[in-house]
């Protein structure tokens, strides 16, 4: 391919597609908003020893257990596996009839915390909605981050 050639198809790609211009220039192993590195002071409120801070007093929850959930097996493949997440997403899109994300990262990371909420409690009904604790959470966010640190957060059901 000629060097007009290639010019020409790269801003094409950026006028279609910006964000993977970006991507390019930064990739996911910079963080940036807030994403507290694992290994750094574990909060008070902490029991497993795998938390981190968060940003709100309603999130600041743990596992509750000397032996951290993130830890165990199942987590690794019922939360943190791509296949898993895949399919789930899979279902959700084609059964449930819900769009699926377009950044992959974004969607493997909410159907990872959809994930560990049916693991955890079951089916929860309409505006039922429970907190996640901050080691699962972290797990997650580190497994699919988001390259600008900027996450959600806990949304409280709407009953």
């Amino acid at each position: 391919m000629e060097v007009d050639e290639l010019r020409e198809l790269c801003l094409t790609m950026a006028e279609k597609q910006p964000g993977l211009v970006h991507d390019i220039m930064h990739p996911p192993t910079q963080q940036g908003g807030y994403h507290p590195q694992p290994g750094g002071t574990c909060p008070n409120w902490c029991v497993c020893g795998n938390c981190r801070q968060m940003p709100t007093e309603r999130e600041k929850v743990c596992c509750g257990k000397e032996q951290c959930i993130t830890l165990l097996p199942d987590f690794s493949v019922l939360i943190l596996d791509e296949a898993v997440l895949a399919l789930a997403r899979l279902y959700r899109r084609d059964i449930l009839v819900f769009n699926d994300e377009v950044d992959e990262r974004k969607g493997n990371r909410h159907q990872a915390y959809r994930q560990y909420i049916l693991w955890t409690y079951g089916r929860l009904g309409a505006g039922d909605r429970r907190v996640i604790p901050s080691c699962a959470v972290w797990s997650i966010r580190d497994k699919f981050p988001d390259p600008f640190g900027q996450y959600t957060g806990f949304v409280a059901g709407r009953i």
